[in-house]
């Protein structure tokens, strides 16, 4: 069966933007030059682009152009994985700047979750970069009892869930996800323009019934999304 014109040229712009030809914020040939390429009408062209821009995969910028569309981050919201092996399954660039590593004896619902009443518990900032672009800042309190040597690790190498993981393996987590409007220091952080929201998910994580660590993770909702695949029988 025949293609339409349009089916035509939008698979060959996707064919172009899954083999990387056509990198990220790459300039796409104009609506004339692909009407011209297919002996199509520069509306076919245009149906093809419009049907591309619908999917996230272009961009338009008024009297500039078409552009291929940075790829959205996405995580599962049903697993918890090491975001740097999320971003490198990606094949881009993970990276991690550490902002600050304290000890706090903390009260109020830090302390209940991390059952931590006059206890000692750790706390790090980092924020975690996909290819130099900020995408999550990591808060993380971890419980001193039972990760005692928690702050001597160089997280700027290794990410905390992976060294978490290797001395206390995860049993237990709950995951509480909402919008928010970031606050001034974390719109510098995460280099967001005004306007754009932030996704918060906190989760507390527990290994063998011990809370080990309560984190929480924000993300720029124009950079990241959360998905899920549940099997029904």
């Amino acid at each position: 069966m025949n293609l339409p014109k349009y089916k035509i040229i939008a698979d060959y712009i996707n064919k172009k933007l899954s083999s990387l030809e056509w990198p990220e914020g790459f300039k796409i040939p104009s609506e004339t030059e692909l009407a011209t390429q297919f002996s199509a009408s520069r509306m076919t062209a245009r149906k093809s682009i419009e049907e591309l821009v619908s999917q996230g995969l272009l961009k338009r910028v008024p009297s500039v152009g078409t552009f291929v569309e940075p790829s959205q981050a996405q995580s599962s919201l049903l697993e918890i994985k090491n975001i740097s092996e999320e971003i490198k399954s990606r094949g881009h660039t993970h990276s991690m700047t550490v902002l600050s590593k304290l000890t706090l004896v903390p009260n109020g619902e830090l302390a209940y979750t991390l059952e931590a009443n006059n206890k000692k518990v750790f706390k790090v900032i980092i924020v975690h970069l996909e290819n130099n672009i900020p995408l999550q800042l990591e808060e993380r309190y971890v419980s001193a009892e039972e990760v005692p040597l928690f702050l001597e690790q160089d997280f700027s190498k290794t990410t905390v869930n992976e060294y978490l993981c290797s001395v206390a393996p995860l049993t237990d987590a709950e995951i509480t996800i909402e919008a928010i409007i970031p606050t001034k220091i974390l719109k510098h952080n995460l280099k967001l323009e005004d306007g754009v929201p932030c996704l918060k998910v906190t989760r507390i994580t527990l290994s063998n019934g011990h809370p080990i660590s309560y984190a929480v993770l924000y993300h720029p909702a124009d950079r990241f999304k959360l998905t899920s695949s549940i099997h029904l029988k």
